[in-house]
């Protein structure tokens, strides 16, 4: 085990990444919710939607993008879902989700894959429409066909068009310190995925300690915990602004101690 990161270390560790990690899916769901009408469906798509009423401004382009999208994906052997997509779509839910994102690795010594959770990244998707639920809908469809796939399909295609707009959503969230990304998941055919991020990383601890804790706990997975140095070098965006400003028109008038100053 690396002599610089022991169990004592790692379990304080995990104690901070938790209580940072709460309070940052809290602050996250709170943006999410002020956000919501600019990452509702209908705002794209309008009455191309089942059951809805009202129009929406470019619905037509807008399904034509969904469309040139949708159709490579569908035709994956990941996917293999039906092509043909038509109105009115079936898109059932406008709430949004988060689940912590995780990723496969193999320690060095381990004799098999552990889970790795990133407590501080998560995935982004509409109610009961996560990567696990997307998992099912595949599985299904495999054994019986349906339009349950291809329903999840949708559902994920439209929140990447969502989160591409401007003005739109993603900005505000990168000025509150939240990044919001979309990310091709080569296990669903290429869909995208969509992730926000806190405005600290998380890292992987050496592999000894992920192995020998998986093996003395039985567990499976094994959480990333914050990058301790990531907070030391935490920047105000704002206040760096403000700063080049008064170096740029007026430099003599701030003090050192008033540059310094919290």
């Amino acid at each position: 085990m690396d002599s610089g990161f022991d169990f004592n270390r790692l379990m304080l560790l995990r104690g901070l990444t938790t209580a940072l990690a709460q309070h940052f899916e809290a602050a996250a769901r709170e943006h999410l919710a002020n956000l919501a009408a600019l990452l509702q469906p209908r705002a794209l798509l309008g009455d191309l939607i089942r059951l809805e009423k009202a129009p929406a401004k470019d619905q037509d382009a807008a399904f034509r993008e969904l469309l040139k999208q949708y159709q490579p994906i569908a035709r994956t052997s990941a996917i293999n879902t039906q092509v043909d997509l038509k109105p009115p779509l079936d898109i059932y839910t406008s709430t949004l989700e988060l689940t912590p994102s995780s990723y496969s690795y193999t320690p060095e010594g381990s004799p098999k894959p552990v889970t790795i959770v990133t407590p501080m990244k998560w995935v982004v998707a509409y109610k009961d429409l996560g990567l696990a639920r997307l998992r099912e809908h595949v599985a299904s469809h495999n054994r019986s066909g349906g339009n349950e796939l291809q329903s999840s399909v949708l559902h994920y295609l439209v929140l990447h068009l969502l989160i591409a707009r401007r003005p739109g959503a993603a900005p505000i969230l990168e000025a509150l310190r939240f990044g919001l990304t979309s990310t091709p998941n080569a296990e669903f055919g290429g869909l995208p995925v969509i992730h926000l991020t806190a405005p600290l990383p998380t890292v992987r601890p050496p592999d000894a300690v992920i192995a020998q804790s998986t093996m003395i706990s039985g567990a499976t997975s094994f959480e990333e915990v914050v990058d301790l140095a990531a907070i030391g070098a935490m920047r105000d965006p704002m206040k760096d602004t403000v700063m080049a400003l008064v170096d740029q028109h007026a430099p003599a008038l701030l003090s050192a101690t008033e540059r310094t100053a919290d």
